[in-house]
């Protein structure tokens, strides 16, 4: 159990955040708005992705960015709370809701890599109204029948920062089948989103899948992402 536990805190870690420098902070009275950031996101589209989910995911991800360079001042300060295993899915929310300004934005169709570029200013209050979505969302899936649990329906609307947050809300409440059911379906519209395959991956630690776990890491791994790699490096090095 304790070998269990350490290992989905070990993944879980791996998501919370993308390898952020930390910021100094200037000496002045903390405030609640840490000032602008500038972020940027550069989304490798696969042969199906579209456009428009490209833009969407490479923005998300540089929003997500700035929210949590934002919170990682804040909680320097003392002025913003530990989420714990409830980060993630605020985070997501909070990046969704981010007011923000395009600073750049281009595709090469050759590479076929979306890069955007994006001013933000978030605030405490962002977090703020992130966990209230949260709840509200919380609530609105405590009400689902077993058969909505079990079809897992997927919007057309392209949201990632809401359908992340809902996959996390799952895992948070040990939810581990159903996260796999819904990740599963939101593999079906992002099928080149490597953080899809992160919280699968946490999702069949969960449920004492190592091999299906190892197979969703490396999955996040081949789309790109280094932390995935790094931990199926250590795996390969434990056998």
């Amino acid at each position: 159990m304790k070998h269990k536990t350490a290992a989905i805190s070990y993944l879980l870690a791996l998501v919370l955040f993308f390898g952020l420098p930390g910021a100094s902070l200037p000496e002045r009275a903390p405030s609640t708005r840490p000032g602008p950031v500038i972020t940027s996101f550069s989304y490798h589209a696969g042969p199906k992705d579209t456009i428009e989910t490209a833009q969407a995911l490479a923005l998300f991800n540089a929003q997500y960015k700035a929210v949590a360079q934002s919170a990682e001042q804040l909680s320097e300060q003392g002025l913003l709370k530990n989420y714990g295993e409830q980060q993630m899915e605020i985070f997501c929310l909070a990046a969704g809701g981010l007011q923000r300004r395009i600073l750049e934005q281009s595709f090469c169709e050759a590479s076929r890599i979306y890069t955007i570029r994006i001013a933000s200013d978030a605030a405490l209050a962002d977090f703020v109204m992130a966990e209230i979505k949260d709840a509200a969302y919380a609530k609105e899936e405590d009400q689902f029948s077993w058969q909505e649990k079990m079809d897992q329906a997927v919007s057309n609307t392209i949201d990632p920062a809401k359908e992340l947050s809902r996959a996390y809300r799952y895992i948070r409440k040990h939810d581990w089948r159903i996260a796999v059911i819904y990740l599963d379906h939101l593999e079906k519209k992002y099928p080149y989103w490597d953080a899809l395959f992160l919280a699968k991956a946490l999702a069949f630690e969960g449920m004492d899948e190592k091999e299906s776990a190892i197979r969703a890491l490396a999955s996040a791994c081949a789309l790109g992402d280094q932390a995935a790699c790094r931990k199926v490096d250590a795996i390969d090095a434990s056998d």
